[in-house]
């Protein structure tokens, strides 16, 4: 076992990222704020929530690094080719979906009220969805990497057992999702404990980040549901 993380490293990890993620989420009770230059709310909402995926795969390899851990020790066990490839792969499934989804637009016809009842549920348009997939790249990767990897192996190595590990996880993990987790608390709470006990069964990160990737993108089909009877 790795020695222990500084708690300070853990709790700016997996307390301020679910608030940095809750503030920013209050932006859904305040959208006219937050569109400007012509943009759609939620393809700002969404850039800006790719950024801080982002920046918290940045942080928490960082504070990893700093205290000698390795990607490895938080399950993360791809070489940098074995990112870049997964990574092109990614993009190259996720684009195709979109073609083969477009296509299928091609051919129905969508409820204008029903389309618009969906905004902020499924991304209704192209562009929407093409932010949506850079999106869920960043989602998938960062919340994994955050509260399996980095939450369980750190709340390990303080001599927790991998069971409650698992489940203190995914506390944080239900607070990042902002204002939704106030009312789907459960919902989330649930996924954290499946997706925590796959990392601790598989002991790598690869086969969460494939699931949870695959659970977001199939919001892309949710725009089905405003096809016209």
């Amino acid at each position: 076992m790795t020695r222990p993380l500084p708690c300070w490293k853990v709790a700016a990890v997996l307390i301020g990222f679910p608030i940095v993620h809750f503030v920013y989420s209050l932006a859904l009770l305040h959208r006219e704020t937050f569109t400007f230059w012509g943009l759609d709310f939620f393809l700002t909402f969404w850039l800006g929530s790719t950024v801080i995926y982002l920046a918290k795969i940045f942080v928490v390899r960082r504070l990893i690094a700093g205290s000698g851990w390795t990607p490895a020790d938080i399950g993360y066990t791809l070489s940098r080719k074995g990112t870049r490839i997964l990574t092109v792969s990614y993009f190259v499934g996720a684009l195709l979906l979109l073609l083969l989804l477009e296509l299928a637009l091609g051919q129905v016809t969508l409820d204008p009220d029903r389309v618009a009842s969906m905004r902020g549920l499924y991304p209704e348009t192209t562009a929407k969805r093409l932010v949506f997939i850079v999106m869920a790249f960043a989602a998938g990767l960062s919340e994994e990497i955050t509260y399996r990897g980095f939450a369980i192996r750190a709340f390990q190595s303080f001599g927790i057992h991998r069971w409650p590990a698992v489940f203190l996880a995914a506390i944080p993990f239900v607070f990042q999702h902002g204002i939704k987790s106030l009312d789907q608390f459960w919902w989330f709470f649930g996924n954290g404990i499946v997706f925590g006990i796959i990392f601790i069964a598989t002991k790598r990160l690869l086969p969460n980040i494939l699931l949870h990737w695959l659970i977001i993108l199939s919001a892309l089909l949710g725009v089905f549901t405003a096809v016209a009877q």
